[in-house]
This record gives C-alpha cells, sequence and structure tokens, in this order.
C-alpha cells in the first residue's frame, strides 16, 4: 500500500516525521511521501527514519500555485532536494507568507480574538497553515467559549469548520503565498522529479479538462485522482481523464492528523478509510 499525499508539523500536519513512519507502519504502508506546504524542511528526517525503519520514502512537495484566477495545488516528487532554484523559490514563497501571517493575526485582533503572534510562531512549521492560526486560536479559554456559541454550544467542533468560519467567511483575512502554476511545474522538472496536480476536483469542476490539458502542455506529469478529497464518481471521473490525457494516476490521502479520540468519530481521518494497494508507481527511494 503506498500513501504519496501526507503532513508533517514542518507545515499543518500534526505529526512529527518519525510519528508519521511509526504510523505508516501500523497502517501497513509500503511507501510514502512527505508533502509538506511550500517547503521540503522535514524530508531529510523523514527520509533517515524511514531507512532505519526498512520504509520506502519518496521526497516530495505542495507547493501552493494559481491559474486563470484559481488556486491549484501541484505536487513535487521524487526530485533532487538540494536543487539550489526550488529550495529558493520555496523559502521565498515561506518568506512571503510571514507578512500575510502577520496581517490574519491582526485582522483577528480587530474582530476582538485573543491571539498572540508569538504563540503562532512558536511552531517548527517553516510554513505557517490556516490550521495552525485556528489551533492557537481556540486554545485561548475566551476564544473557544465564543466559539462554542457561535456554533450552538457544539460538542465537536472540527478545526476545518473553525477555518472556514472565521478565516475565509464572511469575509476573507487568510491567504496563501502561491506562485504561478507554470513555474511550479517548472522548477520540480528542472529538480528532475514529477509534476502532479493535487486532488482536482477540490479545485475544479468536470468541466475544466481543458485546464487539465494546458497543464500537460506545461509539463504536468500526472494526476491525483485517487484522493480522500474526492467522491467514487469523482475518482472514476479523474482517472478517466487521466487515462484520456495520457498521465500518470497517483494516490494520495492528504493526511494531516487524527481527530482526538475522544470525540468518538468512527472515522478519525483518512487512513481510516482510504486504502489502496493497485497502484504501482516507479520512483527512486532516497
Amino acid at each position: 500500500m503506498i500513501d504519496l499525499h501526507i503532513h508533517s508539523y514542518y507545515s499543518d500536519g500534526v505529526y512529527s516525521p518519525k510519528e508519521l513512519v511509526q504510523c505508516a507502519q501500523e497502517l501497513g504502508l509500503s511507501t510514502v511521501c512527505l508533502t509538506d506546504h511550500n517547503g521540503i524542511d522535514g524530508l531529510d528526517e523523514f527520509f533517515s527514519i524511514s531507512k532505519e525503519r526498512g520504509l520506502k520514502a519518496i521526497p516530495g512537495v505542495e507547493i501552493y500555485t494559481h491559474y486563470k484566477d484559481r488556486q491549484l495545488h501541484i505536487l513535487g516528487y521524487d526530485f533532487d532536494t538540494k536543487n539550489k532554484a526550488l529550495n529558493k523559490a520555496l523559502k521565498k514563497l515561506q518568506k512571503t507568507h510571514i507578512p500575510q501571517v502577520q496581517q490574519t493575526i491582526k485582522a483577528l485582533q480587530e474582530h476582538g480574538w485573543n491571539i498572540d503572534e508569538k504563540k503562532v510562531f512558536d511552531t517548527k512549521a517553516t510554513y505557517i497553515g490556516s490550521a495552525t492560526i485556528a489551533g492557537v486560536l481556540k486554545k485561548d479559554s475566551q476564544n473557544w467559549e465564543r466559539i462554542q456559541k457561535d456554533f450552538k454550544n457544539r460538542k465537536i467542533i472540527p478545526i476545518t469548520e473553525i477555518i472556514g468560519k472565521y478565516l475565509f467567511k464572511p469575509k476573507q483575512i487568510y491567504f496563501e503565498s502561491e506562485i504561478a502554476v507554470k513555474k511550479a511545474i517548472q522548477l520540480i522538472k528542472n529538480a528532475g522529479g514529477k509534476a502532479v496536480l493535487a486532488h482536482p476536483g477540490q479545485h475544479l469542476s468536470w468541466e475544466d479538462e481543458d485546464i487539465i490539458a494546458e497543464l500537460k502542455q506545461m509539463g504536468l506529469d500526472g494526476i491525483e485522482a485517487v484522493t480522500s478529497h474526492h467522491s467514487w464518481q469523482e475518482i472514476e471521473h479523474w482517472q478517466i481523464v487521466a487515462k484520456e490525457l495520457d498521465v500518470m494516476i497517483t494516490v494520495g490521502s492528504d493526511f494531516h492528523g487524527y481527530v482526538p479520540k475522544e470525540w468518538d468519530f468512527v472515522i478519525r481521518g483518512p487512513w481510516d478509510y482510504f486504502k489502496t494497494s493497485d497502484f504501482e508507481i516507479s520512483f527512486n527511494e532516497h
């Protein structure tokens, strides 16, 4: 079994690379790829632990991009992690994102939230995502009381709902640091890697096959058709699109972490239901 899309606490995942390797082995995965957002800082640790445990690890990254007024996520696989141009671009994305995070914190404070910039930046993450900000937000007792009131005193309020309500609606105050999709694809390809469109159903409709074809002209190698973000119908649709365009199909859960056990959810995370052994993808071992 393989999973080519997981996140560590070097972006907005919950677990360390070591903990991810342990989780992957407990689930019986044989090949995994760490794809943190706009950064590869956790890869050395990930490779080291994977080698010790006998798990095949592939270098990866998930780059935020824009194309035709749309946000698209491009996954990079099996590239040279020391490539100067790629590393420079990722560092620039991280640096550009810092004032965006600071502006988000300021906007939240202006809306009456208790949130300390030092606590937000007190993290191993080299790229601070919306989940990190929302996590700090809900840890404050006064904030939590306000959140519970807004959500009609529900016992369980997933972090994704908090993000949606306060960081994106009714007025978006959080933004990602992005580059042009063509540039992201070229950076990955020039570093010797494969460029894959992540969870297309999250950003594109079924009528957007022309966009995929245009991305292929830019060098796109594949589509993440099998993902926890897609329904079964979407999985089938995007596999058909991939075959029609003659690009590879990849498999990724987009695992960020499990919800707490005390929530008593039947499904605690993508790995609880997202498993596959039907795909063979050839990458070099690191």
